[in-house]
């Protein structure tokens, strides 16, 4: 319920912010099916003066004028109201697509750990799409259908009661039809969206690992993967377009009956033509109205597919939606311990059943340095993680300069710790933008010290363009990216740096400049840094984490 109120808020947002539009959408939708009952009363006048010869030249002649004139201006407003819905859907869209934005900032580290990238892609991108196919061929057109069936029926009802009472009749056996596709095709549909999510999520992994791919020779199995994906689809949309091809041809022969019986009754005489008797111009008025009356349900069958797509994406997008967000980020204050670092008998678990810490505890002075060592997956990397405020223990406490990392506000934080990764991620953009992370904080003057302090100047200054030269792998070797990677860590002067095996994917050479530029970034700060190999040690206190607990070494 709360998801659908979520959807809704926005909805009325949309509505209000563009008022003109909305009210004018309104308009169009009344006057499109006013005007759509018209045309068929203003032939039935002609037909019957026509038919019993009293009819005048200049009457006929102002007859044929009215129903061009009505015909002409319903097509006018069928027009306007396809075009404002379309309009008011786009709106629509962009409003959705911005709060889920808004959404998967305040979202918590484990969903982008559970959720694949091409996933979340296909969520904003196709699903969102699929929203405005939600108003241009759902709700607002099944209202105004819904209001044109309501009128045709009613004018059927004063014209001829036999045949209004045979509608009765067959408009709930051709909507119970329509509910009947509408569930065939919906379950087709999700089962669809979810192989495009599927191949989504494929190919980016398949680019991702291409050279190792073809290292091993797995071109095949990644191949019959991605034809695996490509036929749950390509059978999802088989399923749908059955459902879809066999719909029409059922309500419009449906439509043919029910003409064919109510004119053959009107023939019968006694009984029957004082339930379907009418003259000549009723009965070509009937007959339109009888197509009017089921185009409508025949337009909505053949929009199923699209509704029913968009009823999938709304399901996904719904359950977006309801994702439990991270903790609110308030204003931190600075607490009273004396340690830089404190972990205080934390348990944490990616999976209930599967405990990376139990009962760990570390305490770090300002000014210190901690090197922890352990096995893979031990859970040093989950340590670092839990003091940069990506996940919240599940019991015990975590504090960084006496203050819940969780709550640290984002403007502070590159102030309070600095991170080097294992490898450098490089951002589309100069060398200055990938220190500053287009932090309009961050001074040239700062960019300037991170470099002198990794050691860089001369390697940036000797570029096309220097610090603003856009960024590429071939300016600069392995271990200059990791020395970029250093300088952005300490650009805005934190006062905690956390080392994350930075020399793992270095030669020797290349391993002592980091080293030193290491040194000289640790001083004076508290360093918290992990490492497998001695030669990684910048001194201080050694500890060992084994089954989640850490002890000293």
């Amino acid at each position: 319920m709360h998801r659908t109120r979520e959807l809704w808020s926005v909805l009325r947002a949309t509505a209000r912010r563009e008022l003109t539009l909305t009210v004018g959408l309104l308009a169009a939708i009344v006057l499109s099916v006013v005007l759509g009952l018209l045309p068929p009363l203003v032939l039935q006048r002609a037909i019957d003066g026509l038919a019993q010869g009293n009819a005048e030249p200049n009457s006929l002649l102002a007859l044929a004028c009215i129903y061009v004139g009505i015909t002409f201006a319903a097509g006018l407003a069928q027009f306007s109201r396809e075009s404002a819905i379309t309009a008011f859907g786009e709106r629509f869209t962009h409003a959705m697509r911005s709060h889920m934005v808004q959404k998967l900032g305040k979202l918590p580290t484990s969903y982008f750990s559970s959720h694949g990238a091409g996933e979340t892609t296909s969520l904003l991108v196709n699903d969102v799409d699929t929203l405005e196919a939600l108003f241009s061929s759902g709700i607002v057109s099944l209202l105004a259908d819904a209001c044109s069936l309501v009128g045709i029926v009613i004018v059927v009802f004063t014209r001829c009661v036999g045949l209004g009472l045979l509608l009765l009749v067959a408009l709930p056996a051709v909507f119970a039809w329509t509910l009947h596709v509408q569930r065939g095709t919906r379950v087709a549909q999700a089962a669809r969206r979810q192989a495009v999510a599927d191949a989504n999520q494929a190919v980016p992994d398949t680019m991702r690992c291409l050279r190792v791919i073809r290292i091993l020779g797995r071109q095949a199995h990644m191949r019959q993967r991605y034809d695996a994906i490509v036929e749950r689809g390509f059978a999802a949309m088989e399923r749908s377009n059955f459902y879809d091809s066999v719909y029409s041809p059922v309500v419009i022969t449906t439509s043919a009956a029910v003409t064919g019986v109510a004119l053959t009754l009107a023939t019968l005489g006694g009984t029957w033509a004082s339930l379907f008797g009418m003259t000549a111009g009723t009965a070509v008025a009937m007959i339109a109205y009888v197509n009017q009356v089921f185009m409508p349900i025949s337009d909505i069958g053949m929009e199923i597919q699209t509704i029913q797509s968009a009823g999938a994406g709304l399901d996904r997008i719904r359950t977006f939606l309801a994702e439990n967000e991270a903790r609110v980020k308030t204003q931190a204050q600075a607490g009273t311990t004396q340690a830089a670092i404190c972990i205080s008998h934390v348990a944490f678990s990616y999976r209930a059943d599967e405990p990376i810490l139990t009962d760990t505890t570390l305490a770090i002075a300002p000014g210190e340095v901690v090197t922890i060592e352990g096995r893979t997956g031990a859970g040093k990397s989950t340590i670092f993680s839990l003091l940069l405020g990506l996940y919240q223990p599940e019991s015990g406490t975590v504090r960084v300069l006496g203050q819940d990392p969780c709550n640290i506000p984002a403007s502070q934080r590159r102030h309070v710790f600095g991170y080097v990764p294992q490898a450098f991620f490089p951002l589309a953009g100069s060398v200055a933008e990938n220190i500053t992370l287009r932090d309009p904080g961050v001074t040239p003057e700062q960019v300037s010290d991170a470099l002198q302090l990794a050691g860089l100047t001369e390697a940036v200054a000797s570029l096309p363009h220097g610090v603003e030269t856009p960024l590429s792998a071939a300016n600069f070797s392995q271990g200059q990216l990791q020395l970029l990677s250093i300088a952005r860590a300490v650009a805005c002067d934190p006062q905690v740096l956390l080392l994350d095996e930075t020399n793992a994917n270095l030669d020797s050479a290349t391993e002592q400049q980091v080293m030193d530029a290491l040194t000289h970034a640790s001083q004076g700060r508290t360093v918290l840094s992990i490492s497998h190999r001695t030669s990684g040690f910048l001194g201080g206190r050694r500890m060992r984490l084994d089954g989640g607990v850490l002890m000293n070494c």
